[in-house]
């Protein structure tokens, strides 16, 4: 089968929840005998080694955030309709927008959606209308469509009034990383057990802001401990944001990842996911599967990950998540006891070699 991917900004995953999840799906698809093609943008793969799944093809478009993913999208598709690819999987809202010219020239499309990316805070008006056309599009015209949590799922079957597969996200196997590398950097002077850790894209329904001020109530009983910052702080007026504001002992460490993301994973006391928009969490699942006490946001998409492995505050509750990080840091039997069940939980989820067989039987019904 020949599958190309689209509405990515490359592979290899170089940050970004789809990138990541379509990185792990497109590499278990190959190794089963199909041939991958991914449309990617060349100023995020400039540097980047080349991916070894498949083919990448870049495509042009203009730059910023409002019309980049559509301008490549549109590019990207446009080029498919010339080669001889039995399906098209398009990946999130935005993408879809331009999933009618697949459908017109007899292509067997496969929507995905990753996240409610139409409420996402940091859209304008205008923006969040063209996502929810884009959502409406794919919806209509997909032969399948699939959604990567079952609250996601369910509220689209509703709304749209069709079917919605539920395939979730993976992760690949971890291994426990010693401190090295990060830890031992004396820029920020971390130290095993003795810090609390965000990681993800630095966007207004992140709530980066609610654990800042969490932190600073916080930090006063917690001598000794500090809160680190993993993602790209620099790129958004958001992240800079939060930066000049940060509390004492909050260090923000750029983007990191493998083994040096592991080694953050590892040796954290917590992990805090403040979010208020997700579909299912990779941070959520790498953070368990290392065994970590997570502190989340409550809603259906984490519970839906974690179950009773992880503790949970409501929404933008900056008393709620304060007290909880303090108790949480000074117990250390409560975080081993959360950590391990967190472990099982996640060990029981399906691998990724499962979730390419359930695409691939998305993929033949798609082709009829």
């Amino acid at each position: 089968m020949r599958i190309a991917m689209v509405g990515l900004r490359g592979l290899p995953a170089r940050g970004g929840g789809a990138e990541r999840v379509v990185e792990c799906l497109s590499d278990e698809l190959s190794a089963r005998g199909h041939e991958i093609i991914v449309y990617g943008r060349r100023d995020y793969l400039r540097g980047a080694p080349p991916w070894r799944g498949g083919q990448v093809v870049l495509t042009g478009g203009i730059g910023g955030k409002n019309l980049e993913t559509f301008t490549h999208t549109a590019t990207a598709v446009w080029d498919l309709m010339r080669r001889g690819v039995d399906v098209v999987h398009v990946h999130s809202p935005g993408p879809a927008l331009w999933s009618w010219v697949a459908a017109l020239g007899a292509k067997a499309v496969v929507f995905t959606v990753h996240a409610a990316d139409w409420r996402r805070d940091k859209w304008l008006l205008p923006a969040k209308m063209m996502l929810n056309l884009g959502l409406g599009i794919g919806m209509r015209v997909a032969r399948e469509v699939t959604a990567v949590s079952q609250p996601l799922a369910t509220e689209l079957s509703e709304r749209f009034r069709r079917d919605v597969a539920f395939i979730p996200n993976s992760i690949r196997a971890v291994q426990a990383v010693a401190p090295g590398e990060v830890l031992g950097d004396p820029r920020w002077s971390l130290s095993p057990d003795k810090y609390a850790l965000f990681v993800g894209r630095i966007e207004p329904e992140k709530r980066l802001d609610v654990l800042l001020k969490a932190w600073q109530k916080a930090s006063t009983d917690l001598a000794g401990y500090q809160l680190a910052v993993v993602g790209d702080f620099m790129s958004t007026s958001y992240g800079r944001e939060c930066r000049r504001t940060a509390p004492d002992r909050t260090v923000f460490l750029g983007l990191q990842h493998g083994d040096r993301l592991a080694e953050l994973y590892s040796n954290a006391a917590i992990v805090v996911q403040p979010s208020v928009l997700e579909g299912m969490s990779l941070v959520l699942l790498e953070a368990a599967a290392h065994g970590r006490c997570i502190l989340a946001t409550k809603m259906e998409e984490n519970m839906a990950v974690l179950g009773d492995s992880g503790v949970y505050f409501n929404e933008d509750d900056v008393d709620e998540l304060s007290v909880l990080i303090c108790r949480y840091l000074k117990c250390d039997r409560d975080r081993s006891s959360l950590g391990s069940r967190a472990r099982l939980v996640v060990a029981s989820k399906p691998s990724w070699t499962e979730i390419a067989i359930a695409m691939e039987c998305i993929y033949r019904r798609a082709l009829g």
